[in-house]
Formats: C-alpha cells, structure tokens, sequence
C-alpha cells in the first residue's frame, strides 16, 4: 500500500461532459448500508486489522491475535479471521503489464495532457493506469478484482488510497479509433475527476453488496484538513469500514509523527461522524522507525486514542518504516495488544485539556494539547501503569502524549 499524497475532497455539482461514454449527471450516493454486523465485535480489549500478510508463510500465527487482514494473502485461513482481498480503483491490479493493455485495451490507458505521457501514480511506471469512469473498466475490475475473491471466500474488499485530487495529472484516453478524448483539465482539483471517483466508489460499493448477502467493502481514506467537512465526509461513508491510513501519526512522516492540536480535533470529529452513519473505522498508526524499534511512548500514543474512540467494530494497527518502506504483510505483537483493559463504560470526556475514558480494566487518557497537563485520577480507584508502576493520586501527561492506566 502507497502513502497516501493528497486528498481533496469536494461535492461534485457540475453537469456532465461527452467522454465518449456515459457518466453520472449528478453526485452519486451510497444506496446500501452499512454491514457492521459481519466485522468482528471490539467491545471488550484492543483488536487488531493487519495490513497485509504477505511476509507469513502460514497463517496460523494469526490464530487468536488479529481479528481481520487488510488485502489478505490467504483467502479462508484462519477460519476465524476476517479476510479481505486488496484492489487498486485507478491501475493494475498487479495483474497485467502496461504492455499487455496497449495491446488489448489501449482505450483504457489513461494519459497527461501531452497526450504521449501515461498518468502514472507515486512516482512508478510498472501499474497501468486506468480510466475508472469507462464502463467496461469497471465491469474488468468487478469480474476479476471483486467478484472473483468473494468466490474464492474472501469476505470483503479492500479499496487502496481513494482520493479525489487529480494529483497524477490525468487528461485523458484514446478511444478504439484512435482519437484522443479529453476526460479532465490536468489540474490538481478538477470537478470531473473528483465526481468520477465518487462514481467508481458509489457504483464498486453497491456492486459487492449486491454479490452477496454478506459481502462488504473497506476504503483507505483519510480526512483531509484543507477541504470542506462535508466533502471529507461524503468519501469516508460510503464503505462498510474505513481505513485510515494517516490516523493519529501522519503516516509516520519524520518529526510530525504525532497529530497537531487542531488536526487532533478533526480526526476526532470524522471519526465520530463515521460512526455515527453505521461505518466501521481501523486506526493505524504508522511510526518513522522499523517497527521493532518502535517505543513504548509512541504505542501508548496510538493505543490511548485508539482506546478513547472504540466502539463496537474499531481496529487498530501499528506498524514501522524501514528506509522509506513500509513495514506491512509482518505480524509483530507488542504486549500493549494484550493489556485487561475491558469495555468502555461511557464515551470520552475532557479534564484540564486531557481526554480521558473509563474502562472496566482502567482508563485510557490523552492529552493532545501543546502544554503540560495534571489531572487528577479517578477517587476511590488504585491505578498502574503499563510497567505495573503504581500511580496517583494525579497523573501528569506531557502535550501530545497518551497514557494507559490499569485497575489494581
């Protein structure tokens, strides 16, 4: 899975334009709901949604530590594993070289605005890049990349790196006479572009519902903090679950791994309007460091907001970087995972600036502010940190830091 770049998000007005083909006149919404009920239940402790599974050779070791896998190498195995097979919405599906579609589907490719270029994505030549608003792309997606894991015993869909920014500078395509077809301006924010992503997600959202009674979708989307709420919203809600990728780490950018105060907020605010629409949420959190070097103080960080924000089908991964790598398709297990912390007993609440949660186990506290924070504990209860190190009867957080305290 790439780092997502950007995403724009915006509402898509505008009246169609002739591509060649038929495309939606207005913004495409979501016609089903969504299907919490297949994912495993969260309620009690902390679970995990793997990314990948490519570097196991057998998937047992999965047996009882994760719940589901993010684009799963195994379709069926474990038995109780929530699988889901990963699928690109813009190029090759690692199926098909560039070559075999400038033989068989050329119309297909899409190109830049110098009409010799193709758009490739994040800097690579090797995954064709298609044209996800013609029709016949969609049904080859579908019938391959869809409907062909779902028979396999897939239980889902992973869609990869949604976005509604152009920001690979697509144009457009060649039709089957040769003649070339303008699609889009080439710009960055194009109203177009962004109305046919929301098309390829509506359309690919009911597809795989209508396969089968069970069959869900998972899309890796992040909000984005330059664009307007409702925009961001629109593309997280049409999906059974949303993956987000960024979560609360920046995708493991180097000195801004940790959400600034203000981006804290909106992440917590889409995460809530997410679940207020029924949708499932996974929270990674990727850390700039191989993830056998990852410390304590940044798990804590994850797991704490994880902690405030669960409810009945919430997913946590926590993963490294390894010279510009991401460490997916690997199980590491820290001992955080495991930790007695119970069922929520109410939702998240602020003191003094820090958030904090109960739990049957514990509490969960945050502090996401760029000042030092002490809070007084709970009366009546006798905490210990992680470290089994007694604590209180206050607790002090540095800014931006996350704590996990358990009942003794």
């Amino acid at each position: 899975m790439e780092i997502l770049v950007t995403i724009l998000l915006a509402l898509l007005m505008a009246s169609p334009t002739s591509v060649g083909y038929a495309r939606e006149s207005s913004r495409p919404r979501p016609s089903a709901k969504a299907r919490t009920q297949f994912f495993p239940d969260t309620t009690d402790g902390i679970h995990l949604e793997m990314v990948f599974n490519y570097n196991l050779n057998k998937p047992d070791v999965e047996e009882g530590k994760v719940d589901m896998v993010w684009g799963s190498s195994f379709a069926t195995q474990p038995a109780a594993v929530y699988n889901t097979a990963y699928i690109p919405y813009s190029v090759d599906n690692f199926s098909n070289s560039v070559a075999w579609y400038q033989t068989n589907h050329p119309d297909w490719l899409e190109y830049r605005c110098d009409k010799t270029t193709l758009a490739f994505q994040f800097g690579g030549a090797s995954r064709a890049p298609l044209d996800f608003a013609n029709p016949e792309v969609r049904a080859y997606q579908w019938a391959n990349w869809v409907d062909t894991p779902l028979a396999r015993g897939y239980h889902g869909i992973a869609v990869d790196n949604m976005a509604l920014t152009n920001a690979w500078q697509r144009c457009g395509h060649f039709d089957k006479s040769g003649g070339w077809v303008q699609q889009y301006t080439g710009r960055t924010e194009d109203f177009v572009f962004r109305r046919d992503v929301l098309g390829w997600e509506a359309a690919t959202y009911e597809h795989i519902h209508n396969y089968s009674k069970t069959a869900t979708m998972q899309v890796n989307v992040s909000y984005q903090f330059s664009e307007p709420q409702a925009d961001n919203f629109q593309l997280m809600t049409t999906t059974d679950l949303l993956f987000d990728e960024r979560g609360f780490t920046n995708n493991g950018a180097p000195g801004q791994n940790i959400a600034s105060p203000k981006n804290w907020k909106a992440i917590v605010a889409a995460f809530e309007y997410v679940a207020s629409k029924g949708v499932c949420y996974t929270m990674n959190g990727e850390e700039p460091q191989p993830t056998n070097e990852i410390g304590q103080k940044e798990r804590l960080w994850v797991l704490s907001n994880y902690l405030l924000l669960k409810q009945r089908c919430t997913y946590v991964s926590i993963t490294g970087i390894t010279k510009g790598s991401q460490n997916y398709g690997s199980l590491v297990m820290f001992p955080e995972y495991s930790i007695p912390i119970g069922r929520a007993i109410g939702p998240m609440a602020q003191a003094h600036g820090v958030w904090e949660r109960m739990f049957t186990g514990g509490l969960a506290m945050v502090n996401p502010t760029d000042t030092t924070a002490t809070v007084a504990l709970p009366a009546g209860n006798s905490y210990n940190d992680l470290n089994g190190n007694p604590v209180g009867p206050t607790v002090t957080l540095n800014p931006q830091t996350g704590e996990i305290l358990l009942l003794r």
